[in-house]
């Protein structure tokens, strides 16, 4: 199954975060918190949303789910203080046997394995930080347990860890 995840469209407005999401069809769709505003829910089959910290709408804080058999969490990631450290949302995967955990707060691309949990950062689509430049969303494919990520201002797939070494002002303008 493909899952779409997104996270921080802040900006987008609920008619352009639809045409989007019905542009790039997937299985599921989870969207983690900082969603649009003045929010009401979308009118989609299996997309599931929580309340970030610019979310003040009634939206779960978290949601866990099982999905093709695997048990994911969902949450923005605020309440968890991710921009300190990791540490208390590994504990709680762990602790709560999660395969996958879904989250967003920081705009910053992530994607790694800790024991026997995923952890997944779609990045923003609106606003991104970091040093991938672009705003991102990816999907996870749940039969090969694989991430893509994608570029949303370049529509293609991308590597938003890759480190893309910039050219000086001079060395581009005297070609």
């Amino acid at each position: 199954m493909k899952i779409m995840i997104l996270s921080d469209s802040h900006s987008m407005t609920k008619q352009t975060l639809l045409n989007f999401i019905n542009q790039h069809p997937a299985d599921y769709y989870i969207h983690c918190g900082d969603i649009y505003m003045p929010y009401s829910p979308l009118e989609i089959d299996n997309f599931y949303n929580v309340r970030g910290n610019n979310d003040f709408a009634d939206i779960p804080k978290d949601l866990t789910l099982t999905i093709d058999g695997l048990n994911f969490f969902i949450c923005h990631g605020h309440l968890f203080h991710i921009d300190e450290s990791m540490y208390d949302l590994e504990q709680y995967a762990l602790n709560h046997k999660i395969d996958v955990v879904c989250f967003g707060h920081s705009h910053n691309p992530t994607c790694y394995k800790k024991e026997n949990t995923l952890f997944i950062n779609p990045g923003s689509v609106t606003f991104p930080r970091g040093n991938y430049p672009h705003p991102t969303y990816c999907i996870f494919d749940t039969e090969n347990h694989e991430v893509q990520f994608y570029d949303l201002k370049e529509n293609q797939p991308c590597n938003p860890f890759e480190v893309k070494k910039k050219e000086s002002f001079f060395k581009r303008f005297f070609k």
